[in-house]
């Protein structure tokens, strides 16, 4: 197991499955998905996912340890 796995990154969104904390994991995501524009990713200050799931939420294969994360350039 993996303590962050990046699974779906667009041109404006991008979530991630993690057991980092979430400044941890914006440098990770930065670091491996650079957004190719000035601005960086950031946590998403929404309260759901695109699917109406709240964010963030625990991740239903590692719940005792993961948590999904969304993030906005």
């Amino acid at each position: 197991m993996t303590d962050f796995t990046a699974y779906a990154v667009g041109p404006y969104f991008a979530s991630v499955c993690t057991s980092l904390d979430d400044e941890d994991a914006a440098k990770r995501l930065n670091r491996e998905h650079p957004t190719g524009i000035k601005s960086q990713w950031e946590l998403s200050k929404d309260k759901f996912f695109w699917d109406g799931i709240p964010m963030p939420c625990t991740c239903p294969d590692h719940p005792e340890t993961h948590r999904h994360l969304l993030f906005r350039c």
